[in-house]
């Protein structure tokens, strides 16, 4: 059944990298103009009172054991990338907690499935872990939008075109995790954390090139919105690093494939 947006007003491990596709390899990227160049500087002067460095990146892949992300105490962690075959509620990748410490792991019946994350600080603490399904009557609500923010930490279930979709998303004031289906089994989790600031969102299509995110320094990106089909190894979605800037993009051979990340 279609779940449609609500009408209310509402540690060191190395990365290992997966081969990018055509839509967003680093060497394609331009470089960021002058202008992008001063107003990054200008945020980060303005926001130096809160340092929010990510870590580096940490990766899983079907068949492979949970990947440790450090100690939960004063960080929490986020998707960069999710890709693979979800054909339903077999297929999932998820940040969780377990024994005092941060963990990205998943499971599949089909092929290709991936995640990656990063951790950044959370000196405040973190909130509890957000779920919406497809059973859901309506949008989860994670409290207000002041002075927090949320992105995804686990998705799950069959994605097969442009009415999938699961977003962390601000509304009326509040926090929200909803999403929309047509097939089964489709399921987002989400935490959030206390920030001074945070960015709007920036989106990315398939078949086009990454979008600049902004400089790395002091400054985390994360997913907060996944949808299309997914059908291999080949769709995904990520944010990630390249020569000092964050950048979002991904990469499909199916339709419909997107993302969106917030900047906080």
């Amino acid at each position: 059944m279609s779940k449609l947006r609500h009408v209310l007003f509402a540690l060191s491990m190395p990365a290992v990298l997966w081969g990018c596709g055509p839509e967003d390899l680093p060497s394609e990227l331009s470089e960021p103009t002058a202008a992008v160049v001063m107003e990054d500087a200008s945020a980060t002067t303005a926001g130096q009172e809160q340092e929010l460095t990510a870590t580096g990146e940490y990766t899983w892949s079907q068949g492979k054991v949970a990947t440790p992300l450090g100690a939960t105490t004063g960080q929490a962690c986020f998707l960069t990338r999710v890709g693979g075959d979800f054909e339903g509620g077999g297929e999932r990748v998820d940040i969780y907690a377990s024994g005092g410490s941060w963990y990205l792991s998943g499971a599949s019946a089909q092929s290709g499935i991936h995640g990656a994350s990063r951790c950044a600080p959370a000196v405040d603490g973190y909130s509890v872990q957000y779920e919406w399904t497809q059973a859901s009557s309506y949008p989860t609500y994670m409290g207000t939008a002041t002075g927090r923010v949320c992105f995804l930490t686990g998705l799950a279930g069959k994605l097969n075109g442009g009415g999938e979709w699961v977003h962390a998303y601000v509304e009326g004031g509040s926090w929200y995790l909803s999403g929309n289906t047509n097939q089964t089994s489709l399921r987002a989790r989400a935490r959030c954390i206390n920030v001074d600031s945070y960015e709007n969102e920036v989106a990315w299509n398939q078949g086009n090139s990454a979008a600049l995110l902004g400089a790395v320094t002091n400054r985390s990106c994360a997913l907060t919105y996944v949808k299309g089909k997914f059908e291999g190894s080949g769709e995904y979605v990520r944010t990630f690093q390249s020569n000092g800037y964050w950048y979002l993009g991904g990469n499909s051979s199916q339709v419909s494939v997107s993302g969106r990340s917030r900047c906080f």
